[in-house]
């Protein structure tokens, strides 16, 4: 009788074990995403029944195709996951068209748009391409205080820039050892960046300056220099150009680094936010910032579509490699990029102490570039935040 038991009992824990996993088998399915629906937010409709309209506030919203801004491609490419789990949601219309839904109820018609790197944001919203836009906050700090009526209304991501050097330099490995191989080069070591206005050429430069290296712009006076700092006109430009020789280095972020990496091109040997003299840890790198005139013409609609984002980011956190997989299959770098890129950002909507910190600090750095000449230059810590950002949309519970 004790073997029957036994049998029984073997037989049981089996099919449990098979029943379990085959349930993580599904995942990533349609049926596994109808599952979740039904435990976790009960009180969706299905999609197929939710009214869609066309006579709705259109809204239009610009982005960059990099993983930084993976809040895009998770809400438009993982919409049936998103309506499984949140009350806001993407239903897609066709081409870059999306109905924004919450709580069953369709409140705008989404168009994403794609702008060509991120310096080219702010110009974009100010020309009327799109209302809001996924950008760095460098950019948008600059363009604000030249007058634009724009305001970064919403943190989403932090980190995710690297240093890299060409794959056949057996010298460095660490910042310890550019900054020893940069010293005793007989000739300047040209370090590429992708646009005068990026997070990392900033971090970089204060790097640099604690260092005690030498720099200066390539083009312009280098007697004396360590460093020739090399403008790549855009990132798409920053791998070839390490592969041709005609940069040593170079200072971006991801994907661009992971993609170097994955080719065979460069590799990898600093995270900038972790360089001396440690004040850029956790530094912002993109936002995302809306038109004054948008703010105050279709505040709802930018209201839920910043919740929608909210709720991508937390997807995002909580799903990697899903959301590894989104980003890969939008920007259509290998998921294997991905899965290395994305663990160098850190994506989190809340306005923190931490974040309003180190946004005063890369101002800060700006100033000392001489990078502002308008309401920015002599703004104290207070007043700087104020005029770049209007964080009154955000749902209350991430500011």
């Amino acid at each position: 009788m004790s073997k029957v038991i036994f049998t029984l009992f073997m037989v049981i824990v089996l099919s449990l074990t098979i029943s379990c996993g085959a349930e993580e088998a599904v995942q990533e399915t349609d049926q596994q995403v109808s599952v979740v629906e039904e435990v976790n937010n009960s009180e969706n409709i299905p999609i197929s029944e939710v009214v869609l309209s066309t006579d709705v506030t259109p809204l239009k919203i610009g982005f960059v195709k990099q993983d930084h801004h993976s809040a895009v491609f998770v809400a438009a490419l993982r919409h049936e996951m998103m309506h499984a789990q949140y009350p806001v949601y993407l239903i897609p219309l066709g081409e870059n068209f999306y109905a924004l839904i919450k709580d069953n109820q369709q409140v705008a018609e989404i168009e994403f748009i794609q702008s060509q790197g991120a310096i080219n944001v702010p110009n974009n919203m100010i020309a009327g391409l799109f209302e809001l836009g996924f950008g760095g906050v460098v950019p948008f700090a600059a363009s604000i205080d030249q007058g634009n009526p724009i305001k970064i209304v919403s943190p989403l991501h932090q980190r995710g820039d690297m240093l890299v050097v060409s794959s056949s330099n057996e010298i460095v490995s660490d910042w310890e050892s550019f900054v020893n191989w940069v010293s005793s080069s007989e000739t300047p070591v040209t370090v590429g960046f992708k646009s005068p206005k990026a997070v990392a050429l900033i971090i970089f430069q204060s790097s640099l300056t604690e260092a005690g290296i030498s720099y200066a712009m390539a083009g312009g006076d280098i007697q004396g220099a360590s460093v020739i700092l090399y403008n790549a006109q855009g990132q798409p430009n920053l791998n070839p150009a390490l592969q041709e020789g005609l940069i040593d280095a170079y200072v971006s972020n991801n994907p661009a680094c992971a993609m170097a990496e994955y080719n065979e091109i460069g590799k990898c040997v600093a995270e900038l936010s972790m360089l001396p003299p440690g004040d850029f840890v956790d530094h912002p790198c993109c936002a995302i910032a809306a038109t004054e005139q948008v703010i105050a013409g279709k505040p709802e609609e930018v209201r839920i579509a910043l919740e929608l984002f909210a709720y991508a980011t937390e997807f995002i956190n909580e799903n990697p490699e899903e959301a590894a997989a989104a980003a890969s299959q939008w920007i259509g770098t290998p998921l294997e990029v991905e899965l290395v890129s994305m663990p160098t950002s850190l994506y989190d909507v809340h306005v923190t102490d931490n974040w309003t910190d180190n946004m005063n600090l890369i101002l800060q750095h700006m100033r000392g570039l001489n990078v502002f000449t308008g309401s920015l230059l002599e703004a104290d810590d207070v007043s700087e935040i104020e005029i770049i950002a209007d964080f009154t949309l955000l749902p209350e519970e991430y500011r």
